[in-house]
């Protein structure tokens, strides 16, 4: 337990020297900022509503990108750095170190989740708009950082494939970002009966069929959309398992790659 805690410290620490990683944390404030004066503006703002825009737009379209560029700052360095065979010689295996990534990549996503909720809070407090359902907003966000970190690691392992080409992994996670966020508005995507399609399968298409469900429709359009969607809701234990059986199945695929890295 102790080494892998000296691990993830040693992993966290190297987030000291990369640029990318401050950014994000800057990302992590002025976002949910913006999100959340653009929702306030409108007469049916709701504490909801604020917190949607972190959790949703936020995550879709930055927190997963910024989980791939992260782990691909990870996952090479010690082949940049030619480190790897002293890790070796101590030794830690390289299934420990995979994992330790990875849990060093969950971290950072609940914790932006967090703080992207926490400056929304404050913006409605701001607001004077009444902080409803604040406990249930608050595990919806925490939970929907895990299921982030689950979405973005079937592209961590194409960018970890490639890990030789760094402009095609650039290439990689604007491509796959782009097309799940696409497809979370499309209704012949999101319209499916949980199985074995894209609709199930695909990330984010699958936690805005969950998220969706706590949304109080506004209107007669979303009243509408929601009435027709609601047939399509994935449940939590649905939502949650069909993503951490993807995770899984790719943090085996990451290990099996890491082995056959050569030192």
């Amino acid at each position: 337990m102790r080494a892998l805690r000296n691990l993830l410290l040693c992993e966290f620490k190297k987030f000291k020297r990369k640029k990318n990683f401050f950014l994000a944390l800057l990302a992590a404030f002025v976002f949910p900022v913006l999100g959340s004066a653009l929702v306030a503006g409108r007469p049916s703002a709701d504490f909801a509503g604020m917190i949607s825009f972190a959790r949703e737009e936020s995550n879709f379209l930055l927190l997963m990108p910024l989980l791939i560029i992260l782990a691909a700052n990870l996952f090479f360095s010690e082949h940049y750095n030619d480190t790897l065979k002293n890790l070796l010689c101590i030794p830690v295996s390289k299934n420990r170190l995979v994992f330790v990534k990875l849990l060093v990549l969950l971290i950072f996503s609940v914790v932006f989740q967090i703080v992207g909720f926490a400056i929304s809070t404050g913006m409605t407090v701001l607001y004077h708009i009444p902080l409803t359902d604040f406990s249930l907003q608050f595990v919806l966000t925490a939970a929907t950082g895990i299921l982030i970190w689950a979405a973005a690691l079937p592209c961590i392992v194409l960018v970890i494939w490639f890990n030789k080409s760094y402009i095609l992994s650039v290439i990689i996670v604007f491509f796959y970002t782009l097309l799940n966020y696409a497809m979370h508005f499309s209704d012949a995507i999101l319209m499916q009966p949980l199985g074995f399609n894209a609709g199930t399968l695909m990330p984010i298409p699958m936690i805005f069929r969950w998220l969706y469900q706590f949304n109080i429709p506004v209107g007669e359009i979303q009243t509408a959309f929601y009435n027709r969607f609601s047939p399509y809701f994935a449940s939590t234990s649905a939502c949650f398992v069909v993503l951490l059986i993807e995770a899984a199945v790719c943090a085996l695929l990451m290990i099996c790659i890491y082995r056959r890295r050569e030192i």
